[in-house]
C-alpha cells in the first residue's frame, strides 16, 4: 500500500468512515490489527475532547467529566476537526449545544460556550499598539467632529440572555454559581485583551449605540448624531467624549483618522 493511501485510509478510519486501512497493519501477536487501530482512533478522539477542555474549562465543570466526555464525543462526530491547528477546534460547539438535545434544554449551556470561546479569540487576536488619552487630548478640538476610529483586533461584541457572566464568574472562583436565570432583556458586553490580559464588562444603551456607530466608520459628529435616540442633545457631546476617553483607557483605539 502506498504511503499517501496508507494516510489517507487511516484518516477516514480516524474520522470513522469506511476504510480499508486494515489491510496495512501488522496482525500479530500481542494485539490484533482491530486493536491496534482502537488504540489510535480512541487516542485521537480523546485528542479533541482535550482541545475542548482547553478552551472550555469552565462549561466542562458545570456539565461534569461524565457528560463533558459524552459532549465532546457527540460534537467530534458531526464536527470532525478541518484544521491544521487544534487550536480552532471547538468554534461551532456553542452552536451544538443550542439546538442538540439534551443540552438545548439548559439555553446558559450555549452562552458559557459562547462566552469561553470569544475570550479565547480575545487573547488569540492580533497586537496593535493603542492610542493613549494624550493622543486625544493633542488633538485641536475643531478636528474632532470629523474624527474616526479604528480598533484593536481584540475587540468582541456580545448579547447575552442569562446570567451567564455571573455563573462563569463563580465557577472561575471555585465558588457556588447562581442558578440560570433568564434576564429582563439581552445586556451587551465588550471584550477586549490589555497588557496580555483579558477584560470584559457591560454596556449602557448609549455606550452600545456609541460603538456600534464608531465600528461602521462612522466620525464623531455621525456618532452624536446617532445619540439622539438616546440621550438630550446637550448630553451628547459631552457623554460621546467620555465614551471616547474611556475606551483610549481600555486600550481598543488603535488609529485616529
Amino acid at each position: 500500500m502506498q504511503l499517501r493511501q496508507l494516510q489517507f485510509d487511516m484518516q477516514r478510519h480516524l474520522l470513522g468512515e469506511q476504510s480499508g486501512v486494515i489491510a496495512g497493519i501488522v496482525d500479530a501477536p500481542p494485539l490484533p490489527a482491530a486493536d491496534r487501530l482502537a488504540i489510535y482512533r480512541n487516542a485521537y478522539q480523546v485528542r479533541l475532547i482535550d482541545a475542548l477542555d482547553d478552551t472550555y474549562p469552565i462549561l466542562h465543570a458545570l456539565l461534569g467529566d461524565e457528560m463533558f466526555v459524552a459532549l465532546g464525543e457527540a460534537f467530534g462526530a458531526a464536527h470532525p476537526s478541518v484544521h491544521r491547528s487544534i487550536r480552532w477546534y471547538g468554534r461551532e460547539l456553542a452552536d451544538f449545544l443550542a439546538r442538540c438535545p439534551p443540552y438545548e434544554e439548559q439555553p446558559i449551556l450555549a452562552e458559557v460556550a459562547l462566552l469561553e470561546w470569544t475570550l479565547a479569540e480575545v487573547f488569540d487576536a492580533a497586537d496593535a499598539e493603542p492610542k493613549t488619552r494624550a493622543a486625544l487630548s493633542a488633538i485641536d478640538p475643531k478636528a474632532w467632529a470629523a474624527l474616526g476610529f479604528e480598533f484593536h483586533p481584540c475587540l468582541r461584541r456580545l448579547k447575552l440572555k442569562w446570567n451567564t457572566v455571573a455563573v462563569w464568574k463563580a465557577m472561575s472562583a471555585d465558588a457556588v454559581p447562581p442558578a440560570p436565570e433568564l434576564g429582563a432583556a439581552p445586556v451587551a458586553w465588550l471584550l477586549w485583551r490589555q497588557n496580555l490580559q483579558n477584560y470584559f464588562r457591560s454596556m449602557t444603551a448609549v455606550e452600545t449605540a456609541a460603538l456600534d456607530a464608531a465600528l461602521r466608520g462612522r466620525n464623531f459628529s455621525q456618532i452624536c448624531e446617532d445619540l439622539r435616540a438616546w440621550l438630550p442633545d446637550d448630553e451628547i457631546p459631552p457623554a460621546a467624549a467620555t465614551l471616547v476617553g474611556n475606551w483610549a483607557d481600555s486600550g481598543i483605539i488603535i488609529a485616529l483618522r
